[in-house]
């Protein structure tokens, strides 16, 4: 598949995923790819929407929190453009296309910002449960633009839980699961997940916000 691939000068084209990642977005689900921003560019980028949500005022669309407990700014390829960049990180573009193909449907992207003591959820699925053997339907990016950590509401996942429709079929029922791991990572990871694998968010037990943002694509 040609987006997973790069040319390098005076190298022949070398991977993007090596085959062990792409193997572990099959089988458990989920990648992380550090490094996609370095940690001062992702804070930066933190204070940068927090900013922007800040300034909005009565201006605010639907879907924007700016004083709940899990802070929001929708659309930020208009308001805060240079997300567009990071989501079109050649390694993170590559994890997309090795879920549901080339030329994805991308939609919008969401700043979300847990408050401390605020962001945990029940375990849902990004879209119906997937009964058959057909293709992925939906990809997740979430890209941490502070540390995520096991204390400051970073995203659990059930690994598996994509092929498992009988625990598709409990999306938003459920609270914990026992095989659960939480996804952390070092500020500038981009967090890949196949969108029928059962995720949510969890408490932020840490004393300061936990900035991400969140993106998805839908196979056309």
């Amino acid at each position: 598949m040609a987006s997973r691939r790069r040319a390098r000068q005076g190298l022949a084209d070398v991977p993007l995923l090596d085959a062990a990642e792409v193997d572990q977005l099959a089988a458990r689900g989920w990648l992380a790819l550090p490094g996609v921003l370095t940690g001062p560019a992702a804070q930066q980028l933190g204070r940068r929407c927090a900013e922007a949500l800040a300034d909005k005022g009565d201006d605010l669309r639907v879907g924007d929190k700016s004083a709940s407990g899990t802070r929001r700014l929708v659309e930020l390829r208009d308001r805060v453009p240079e997300v567009a960049d990071v989501l079109a990180d050649p390694r993170l573009t590559a994890a997309v296309a090795t879920v549901v193909g080339d030329g994805a449907s991308y939609g919008d992207a969401t700043f979300r910002s847990p408050q401390p003591g605020y962001g945990e959820q029940r375990f849902h699925a990004d879209d119906v449960p997937r009964f058959d053997d057909g293709p992925f339907r939906v990809v997740t990016a979430i890209v941490a633009l502070c540390d995520f950590t096991v204390d400051n509401g970073a995203t659990a996942v059930v690994p598996g839980s994509h092929r498992r429709p009988d625990l598709q079929r409990s999306s938003g029922s459920l609270e914990a699961h026992d095989d659960e791991v939480v996804l952390t990572g070092p500020a500038g990871t981009a967090f890949v997940f196949n969108g029928h694998l059962l995720h949510r968010g969890t408490r932020n037990r840490s004393s300061a916000p936990r900035p991400a943002i969140q993106a998805t694509w839908r196979r056309p």
